[in-house]
């Protein structure tokens, strides 16, 4: 559905709020001033970023923006998962720390250490990689972010943003200041490390600078990092926001595709936009701010396609859009952003291209969501949502206004020269306005692709900073939105919560909230906040102060999870399955179970289901003398029926009025024996269904495993030579086949729809190994003739 201008709060309101289940995951080691409630010290922990390692080791990574980026296992319970961070910073062994002023005499930009409870921080001296690192003012300084390279589970490599101050002095320039300090990281090699040169922004001097480092871990099974560093990118910012903020490749690119280890950049505009003398920067090709870039960090790939970077350290795909534009930098991919913090694609399952998006935190009046389009201007600094923006020469009295007649933008290069002609503006196709009250900062989003929240399966979920609010939009309905005309939007739904907070005494129990700010305030309470509301300043959009500071993050799995800054919590979302159930390969005749384990408040209730192989309709399993567990975790099957070969299983779980679904599991019966399994099949191939079970063909002749068996074929070769032969004999069809074995039972069958079958009017005759089934055959429909193999 799709809403227009004049509703200012694009929402269907005749859609019941979806309910989600929160639950308390992990809370993050206190790395704020407990003692204030006062600017950024005031976060409990300002967790930024929260992403599962590639490779499947269960692993999750992630970054405070005071300098620690975390590794933990997934596995386990709240208590052991903040068990673990918290000893990593108690004792100052994060992976990485990348605050390194050992010399500051700033409280704000040292390093707060928690005691050995996890219940209060003291100052210390920072010790870690960068000794111009900065975190004390900007929501968006210190460790932006962190990204895992598309071969990440090979070659361990990383890419991380962090923050650092320009000095007053050209004298501390130096590559020395830039270079990391090893002394707390034995293992990081240096040699041959060098910083670039900083880009700067078109107009205005330069107070912050980004800086891109690709990272390269030895030794992926620890908890410390060995391995080299590499700096790819510099880039200097106006001001203390907006820096760099987020980095994504194509999910769906393969190595020697054209998209492989292509990176993409959300660079804001450092607060230029709204600084009158410097309101083009967003807008100016010459520069990197306010701008989405495009460069290949692996110098070595896509060679015949790209150009070397001026620094030498990434590639430049030639087919970026303002390569041929003189004074233009090639890097751009689009232009015309503020604050484009947060990245997601969408991938279309029936193999489409994949489409990137973009949230956008607006200035005075709109929240963005953006469909990412090659060469496009999205307006800023003089568009803002579906409005024309306007910023005055002093003060903050920012205008919005209806857009102009002729909405046409010039192609700016620098602040003296344009490209000849004018472009349309690209419009958001997902907004909200400020005067709604919905909030005031867009948090980061995701099309759910897990199980444990059915509600919201295909979805683009996605919330606001500042009170916590939390949407969901159709996919449909975004695209229907890019339509041209700039104010219709996709509607969104509301999400509203269940939690029982596990600090409250006595008990509440379950209470529903139609934002997440209620939820981290209970947090930041019970973990010792100082103030009465929430750090991060006030707003209007709260019945309290402060903002609950929330993103947005997925696992492996694709389940959704919440972080906060204010609380310096993770909170998974949905009830979330802790254990799947896992594939089984069984002999006929033998029992077997599958299990799964929930992370959930309360005892949640179970129905296992069946989904045969072929069908599209999930079966309920109830409860019975041979299949037990449909109102369990475990699901037991007493010598399961040979019709359940490659069926799959999976578990449904309800709990607090939430359902959650886990994931699939597949159910191989072999009937064949191991004897001969073994003539062919090494250990290892017997213990894969994928290659040796019954219904396998690995030698892709058309003949399952099963079949070879029967026939005495070899399921290594390529038996199509051999396959059952039709003759047709005046007006009779035979099928010739060898006689199968005597350990299977068979039969032939016909049908004329290939959807059902039937035994009548087909004779067998067998002679000298062959078995001849006849059928008599007419001017009807076309008659079709299989051969069926069944174990006995």
């Amino acid at each position: 559905m799709l809403c227009s201008l004049g509703t200012l709060v694009p929402i269907d309101a005749a859609t019941t709020p979806l309910v989600v289940r929160v639950n308390d995951w992990a809370a993050m080691p206190l790395s704020g001033d407990t003692a204030t409630d006062s600017g950024l010290r005031g976060y409990l922990a300002r967790v930024n970023f929260m992403r599962p390692e590639p490779g499947g080791g269960g692993r999750i990574w992630v970054c405070d923006l005071n300098g620690n980026l975390h590794i933990l296992s997934a596995a386990g319970s709240f208590a052991t998962r903040s068990s673990q961070l918290l000893d990593q910073a108690k004792t100052r062994t994060a992976y990485l720390d990348f605050n390194g002023q050992s010399g500051t005499t700033l409280d704000a930009e040292k390093a707060w250490v928690p005691d050995s409870a996890g219940t209060d921080t003291s100052a210390v001296a920072p010790n870690g990689l960068f000794q111009l690192f900065t975190k004390q003012t900007g929501f968006a300084n210190g460790l932006v972010t962190f990204e895992f390279d598309p071969a990440y589970a090979s070659n361990g490599k990383f890419y991380t943003v962090h923050i650092e101050a320009v000095p007053t002095s050209s004298s501390q320039e130096s590559d020395t200041l830039r270079r990391p300090v090893t002394s707390k990281f034995p293992g990081l090699n240096t040699t041959g490390y060098s910083s670039t040169p900083r880009i700067a922004p078109p107009t205005g001097s330069t107070t912050r600078q980004a800086v891109l480092i690709e990272w390269t871990d030895s030794n992926r099974s620890n908890l410390s990092f060995e391995g080299t560093a590499r700096e790819i990118l510099r880039i200097g910012y106006n001001s203390n926001i907006h820096p760099l903020g987020d980095i994504t490749f194509d999910p769906t690119a393969v190595p020697g595709s054209p998209e492989y280890g292509v990176m993409y950049l959300a660079s804001g505009d450092g607060k230029a936009g709204e600084t009158y003398s410097q309101r083009h920067n967003p807008q100016y090709l010459s520069g990197l701010v306010g701008k989405i870039l495009r460069i290949i960090p692996d110098t070595t790939l896509h060679s015949s396609t790209s150009t070397l970077s001026t620094n030498g350290r990434y590639r430049i795909p030639n087919n970026n859009p303002f390569r041929s534009i003189a004074g233009a930098r090639a890097e751009i991919w689009t232009l015309g952003h503020r604050n484009p913090h947060r990245f997601a694609w969408h991938v279309d399952e029936a193999g489409g291209n994949p489409v990137l998006l973009v949230n956008e935190i607006g200035l005075d009046g709109w929240e963005e969501l953006n469909l990412v389009k090659r060469g496009k201007n999205y307006g800023y600094s003089e568009r803002e949502g579906p409005q024309q923006l306007t910023i005055p020469s002093s003060g903050t009295s920012y205008a919005l206004s209806s857009l102009p007649a002729n909405d046409k933008l010039l192609i700016r290069i620098t602040n003296i020269s344009n490209a000849p002609g004018e472009v349309t503006p690209e419009y958001p196709v997902l907004a909200y306005s400020h005067a709604s009250g919905l909030g005031d900062a867009i948090s980061n989003g995701f099309f759910y692709r897990g199980n444990a929240i059915p509600a919201l399966q295909g979805k683009y979920v996605f919330g606001d900073i500042t009170t916590g609010r939390v949407w969901a939009a159709e996919w449909e309905d975004l695209l229907a939105a890019d339509d041209g005309n700039p104010s219709t939007f996709a509607e969104f739904q509301p999400v509203s919560f269940v939690w029982d907070d596990p600090n409250d005494s006595p008990n509440g129990g379950l209470e529903t909230y139609d934002r997440l700010f209620n939820v981290v305030l209970g947090g930041y309470d019970f973990r010792g906040g100082a103030g009465d509301g929430l750090p991060g300043g006030s707003s209007s959009m709260n019945s309290g102060t402060g903002r609950a500071d929330i993103r947005l993050a997925l696992d492996a799995a694709g389940e959704l999870y919440v972080s906060s800054k204010s609380d310096g919590m993770i909170r998974s979302l949905g009830t979330v399955y802790t254990t799947q159930p896992l594939d089984r390969l069984i002999a006929m005749g033998t029992d077997t179970s599958f299990s799964v384990t929930l992370s959930a408040g309360s005892t949640p209730s179970y129905q296992w289901q069946r989904l045969p192989e072929g069908s599209e309709t999930w079966i309920n399993v109830s409860n019975g003398s041979v299949f037990s567990g449909a109102t369990t975790a475990t699901l037991a099957l007493d010598s399961p029926p040979y019709d359940y070969n490659g069926s799959l299983f999976r578990s449904v779980a309800t709990c607090s009025g939430a359902q959650a679904i886990s994931s699939p599991a597949r159910l191989d019966l072999r009937a064949i024996p191991d004897a001969w399994l073994s003539t062919y099949f090494d250990a290892g191939e017997r213990a894969n269904a994928s290659i040796s079970g019954d219904l396998a063909d690995p030698d892709r002749d058309g003949l399952t495993n099963l079949l070879e068996y029967a026939f005495a074929f070899n399921p290594e070769a390529d038996s199509s030579a051999v396959m059952p032969k039709l003759q047709r004999v005046g007006n009779n069809v035979r099928l010739v086949f060898p006689v199968p074995r005597s350990n299977v039972s068979y039969t032939v069958q016909k049908s004329t729809n290939l959807s059902s079958w039937s035994t009548g009017g087909i004779t067998l005759s067998t002679s000298a190994g062959k078995t001849t089934a006849t059928v008599p055959v007419s001017s009807g429909p076309k008659t079709y003739l299989r051969v069926l193999i069944l174990p006995l």
